[in-house]
Order: C-alpha cells, then sequence, then structure tokens
C-alpha cells in the first residue's frame, strides 16, 4: 500500500483548561501565522481506501489547507461557529492521487494536537464537536484509541442510512452533527483527536467548530471515609486510616500539599468537624495507603477522640469536604493490678508462750495418769 506523506509544517500545541471558549482554539480552518492558507492547528494525511483504520497503517501528518473554492454542497461553516472553515487538500477540496489512479476513493485523517491542562479532570472532559464531511465520518481516534469500538451509542456518530462506509449519514448542505467527546483515553499533557473520513469522487473535505461553553460537565470533590483502629486507654497507640473516593477517579494528591488529617479531641460523643473540638495532631497523610498514628495521653482520659481527613485531588475539583471519623473512647486510665499481700501471722509474746507452754505440759501429765496399768 502506498502512502504519500504531505509536507509537515511545525505545530504549536494549545493548552485547553475549562474555561469557556478555549476549545475555539481548535476549530478547523484557522490560517496558520506564517501561511494563511494553511490551517494553523489540524494537519492531514490520507491513504488507499479501505486500507483499514487502524493507526498501524497511519503515515506521516503533513498541511491541511484550507478550502477557499467550495464544493456546492458544503455550507459556510458549521451552524455554532463563525470562524470554523472546511479543510482538505488543497484550496478546492480535490481528491488526490493515488498508485497512478484519479479521483478514486480514498481514506482521509485529519488530526488536531493539544494539551490538557494539569486541573482538568479527564473523567469529566468531554468537548462537544459539531461537524460535517465529504463523504462520512466512520470512526474518531483519542490518542490513536478507536471511539466507534468504544460502542457508537457513547459517541453517536450516526452510522446508519447506508450499510457502505462512503455513504454514511453527515454528508450534505446543512447536515451538521454533533457529538460529545466523552472518552476514557484523554490524558494529561499531549492529546490528539483524529477524524477518520472516507471519500469518494470528486472531492474530499472536513469540517468542525469544537467551541462554545465550559467543556467539562460538573466535577465532584473527592470524598474520604475515616475510622479509628486501637484500644481505648491511656498509653495506647491509635492509628489512623480512611478511604479516597472520587466521582471521575480523579487520583488523589499524596504529596505534602494533599489530603490533610488532624488528631482531635472532645467530651462530645458527636462531633462532625475538627474545629468543634481540641486538635491534638494534624499534618498530611500523604496519600490513603499511609499511616498516621496518635499516643493517647493523661489529658485524653474520658473524652473521645477523632480522626478528622480532607481529602485532596490531583486535578478536577481539588479539595473536598473534611470528614471526621465515629467518635472514639471515651478513653479510660487504666490502674494496673497489685500483687496480693500475704496474711500476717500473729506472733506470741514470752508470757503467751509460757502459758502455752504449761498448758502442753499439764495436758501431757493427764494422759499419763489415765494410761492403764500393765
Amino acid at each position: 500500500m502506498a502512502v504519500c506523506a504531505l509536507p509537515a509544517q511545525a505545530q504549536s500545541p494549545v493548552t485547553i483548561d475549562c474555561s469557556p471558549n478555549s476549545l475555539a482554539q481548535l476549530n478547523t480552518g484557522q490560517p496558520s501565522a506564517s501561511n494563511p492558507a494553511i490551517d494553523g492547528r489540524w494537519r492531514f494525511q490520507y491513504l488507499a481506501a479501505y486500507a483499514g483504520s487502524s493507526p498501524a497503517n497511519w503515515g506521516s501528518f503533513g498541511d491541511a489547507a484550507i478550502v477557499t473554492s467550495r464544493n456546492a454542497s458544503w455550507t459556510s461553516t458549521p451552524a455554532n461557529s463563525s470562524t470554523a472553515q472546511w479543510i482538505g487538500l488543497n484550496a478546492w477540496g480535490g481528491q488526490p492521487y493515488i498508485d497512478g489512479a484519479n479521483f478514486g476513493n480514498i481514506d482521509g485523517l485529519f488530526q488536531v494536537q493539544f494539551n490538557l491542562d494539569p486541573s482538568v479532570s479527564l473523567g469529566s472532559f468531554q468537548p462537544s464537536m459539531t461537524y460535517s464531511a465529504d463523504n462520512s465520518v466512520v470512526d474518531i481516534f483519542i490518542n490513536g484509541q478507536s471511539q466507534l469500538a468504544r460502542g457508537a451509542g457513547t459517541w453517536g456518530l450516526p452510522q446508519a442510512g447506508s450499510a457502505n462506509q462512503f455513504g454514511y449519514n453527515g454528508f450534505g448542505s446543512s447536515r451538521w452533527l454533533t457529538i460529545a467527546m466523552a472518552s476514557p483515553d484523554w490524558q494529561a499533557g499531549a492529546n490528539t483527536i483524529t477524524v477518520y473520513v472516507k471519500s469518494g469522487n470528486p472531492a474530499m473535505g472536513f469540517a468542525a467548530a469544537i467551541a462554545g461553553a465550559n467543556a467539562c460537565t460538573a466535577n465532584e470533590a473527592p470524598s474520604a471515609i475515616p475510622a479509628v483502629n486501637g484500644q481505648p486507654e491511656v498509653g495506647q497507640t491509635l492509628t489512623g486510616s480512611y478511604s479516597y473516593a472520587d466521582t471521575e477517579t480523579d487520583p488523589e494528591d499524596g504529596s505534602t500539599a494533599g489530603t490533610r488529617y488532624q488528631w482531635v479531641r472532645s467530651a462530645n460523643a458527636d462531633l462532625t468537624q475538627a474545629a468543634q473540638g481540641t486538635v491534638l495532631q494534624s499534618g498530611n497523610t500523604m496519600g490513603a495507603s499511609g499511616t498516621v498514628t496518635y499516643t493517647t495521653q493523661a489529658a485524653d482520659d474520658k473524652a473521645y477522640l477523632y480522626y478528622c481527613v480532607t481529602p485532596v485531588a490531583q486535578r478536577g475539583t481539588l479539595v473536598g469536604a473534611e470528614v471526621c471519623s465515629a467518635a472514639f473512647g471515651p478513653i479510660k486510665t487504666t490502674t494496673p493490678p497489685q500483687p496480693a499481700t500475704p496474711k500476717a501471722v500473729p506472733l506470741l509474746d514470752i508470757w503467751a508462750l509460757l502459758g502455752l507452754s504449761g498448758l502442753v505440759a499439764g495436758w501431757g501429765l493427764a494422759r499419763a495418769r489415765k494410761r492403764p496399768q500393765a
């Protein structure tokens, strides 16, 4: 299979966050600063038709031209954008030559690179793309992973209308389609979106607007469930532990700036916040797998102890609500058992001994007198 690569232009990926309209930077057809005829972000390559959509078959990407002489069926811009334009091989959206055959069916790949700001929660990132293509978008890849393989229901690609991939719904005057690109394949830092297009004689092109409101859905804060283990006695070492959870699977920040803990003492058995008691010890947990201990003091006697945790995520909504363990205690002071004291044996003085001796002697004499004669 021959792959025709175009001269590559220098790309300068933008950084996307969750601020409104930051994704508008990824609209197709925004001119390069060095060449207004070339898209400044999107790149393009084409393959022989039916080459297969595996990235293993892809070659090098090159410039994507901004189409200025559009096919009559191509509307000017996506419905929700005033800046997005059609892009293709050249200004006319003409078909390239492949293997010496002119105007044959081809596979076209349109790709844009960008960076995701570390603050973006990957689990809630789902940019909306309004697009059209000549002829059909058959798949979209996020970081080289097929999203069609994830299930058409997830992305809503309109794979209907024809059994022929070149005839899928999505092409025609004003037939812009919109999909929400939620994916498990987004990653912190560098990302790519690759749109796989199949096109027939005589033209091929793609246009998309990735713009509008916040691309991130509401992100839930992390949560924690703390507990205390040990014996509720003065002088004992207690262990505080907790489980960490996040709806969007944003990982815990286990650094010195991450999840925080406080050991708290209170006379009340219904404390819910550390501020309601006396803080005895505090710091960072260094992650849920870490171990935090506290040795009970005499001042803890008859009081309850609590292990309070404030979970912190690495991205998304960072800081969760402080949560305290159930009341542990009350703490008791245990008195060690005393050894048994032996009973005292009464002592007799000299006069008592003399009297006892006389009594014994008299008893012996009396027995002797009663002894029968032989």
